[in-house]
């Protein structure tokens, strides 16, 4: 079957519907919209390649690593000491960093904060690169754009590249599929599941979908919904699962994971930062609040003003949407940072998850636009 590793001879069997050894483009399909990976907006060609692809030696050629990321952060604080930092915001489950770049004139915390974020889910490669770009280009602007120079010397903007260093490390070398963090879940609190068949016996299950562990303990059902059964092995309503090896488990607990406690202590630790865009893949879409429920938050009317300035800077080919239209969620950054003060706006790019590296450049010039304009318009709201 060319399956090399323990995660995608499971992957084979989920989809091998018919045990004969061979995934049947049709049983591909089926599976990729029972995971909800499949969608509207899906260069579909393209992500039925990239799946078929992640059976395969992963080929990452062309993407940044997480070391020549840390790296390029750390080169830009130190030709930029006056203009930006960079500092570790604690450690993953494997010990890796998780860097970030504070990019400010004004001593930290005195201006209005933004954080860009990337790579929550292993497998969205280009959402690496996005908040890579916006850094270079603030920083190698300060001297020579007006506007540049006046973003950095009157916000404090906060880039962080991976949330997820050890699944983006794995993804790019071992599982190109792999969407969590690098857990081992040892005790998960639930009964261990029977596998497809019984020729094997499967090892401790890994990995916890960071973008469904975010917890608020003043609102615990934006992280489990009342009702929501614990211990389901499918994916419950809000595309969001007790079970340990479905690409969505949301963890033991709430907040349970370093990555999304690094975060959490970023964005709500810090009362001046007043908005977060978080990049995933794909779908071409500006997702506003809420996700774990169907009503508009409260200030619509900013969120729509805001996601239109940035559609407009892409182009105008976004869709601009709540979350809960594409599907429920919980446990989700957005939901946890806007209900805490925070304007939060989740930006689905692309149309597949690993598009080529050729497209990197047209694809982050673009996105560094959107993100200027994101920055502008929480200026502006503020002074508004």
């Amino acid at each position: 079957m060319g399956v090399k590793i323990q995660s995608q001879l499971e992957r084979f069997q989920r989809v091998d519907r018919n045990r004969d050894g061979q995934l049947q483009p049709e049983e591909v399909r089926d599976y990729l919209v029972a995971t909800g990976d499949l969608r509207a907006g899906a260069d579909e060609a393209r992500l039925l390649r990239e799946f078929a692809a992640s059976f395969q030696p992963t080929r990452a050629s062309g993407y940044t690593t997480y070391e020549q990321a840390a790296a390029r952060l750390d080169q830009l604080a130190r030709k930029y000491p006056q203009l930006a930092q960079r500092v570790s915001l604690g450690k993953s489950v494997e010990g890796r960093e998780i860097w970030a770049l504070r990019i400010g004139k004004q001593p930290e915390g005195k201006a209005p904060g933004a954080v860009i974020t990337g790579c929550h889910h292993a497998r969205e490669w280009m959402t690496v690169e996005v908040p890579l770009d916006l850094a270079d280009k603030m920083l190698e602007g300060y001297a020579c754009d007006k506007d540049m120079k006046r973003r950095v010397d009157t916000m404090e903007t906060w880039v962080v590249p991976i949330v997820n260093p050890d699944g983006y490390e794995y993804s790019r070398s071992e599982d190109s599929w792999w969407r969590k963090n690098r857990r081992v879940n040892e005790e998960t609190g639930c009964p261990k599941p029977k596998p497809p068949s019984g020729d094997f016996e499967w090892p401790t299950p890994v990995g916890v979908d960071l973008n469904r562990n975010y917890y608020d303990a003043a609102r615990p059902e934006m992280y489990r919904q009342p009702g929501d059964t614990p211990c389901s092995y499918q994916d419950d309503p809000s595309h969001t699962s007790d079970g340990p090896r479905t690409d969505t488990y949301r963890g033991p607990r709430g907040n349970s994971e370093p990555e999304t406690q690094a975060m959490q202590h970023l964005v709500l630790g810090r009362a001046n930062i007043q908005g977060v865009v978080d990049y995933h893949s794909y779908g071409k879409m500006i997702l506003i609040p809420w996700g774990y429920k169907d009503e508009q938050p409260a200030n619509l009317a900013t969120y729509q003003r805001v996601a239109e300035a940035m559609n407009s800077a892409l182009g105008g080919d976004y869709q601009v949407q709540p979350s809960m239209e594409l599907y429920p969620t919980t446990g989700t950054s957005s939901d946890v940072f806007h209900a805490n003060g925070k304007l939060a706006i989740t930006m689905e790019i692309g149309t597949s998850f690993q598009p080529p590296a050729s497209e990197i450049p047209a694809t982050v010039e673009k996105l560094t636009r959107a993100n200027l304009a994101f920055l502008d318009q929480l200026a502006a709201t503020r002074s508004g």
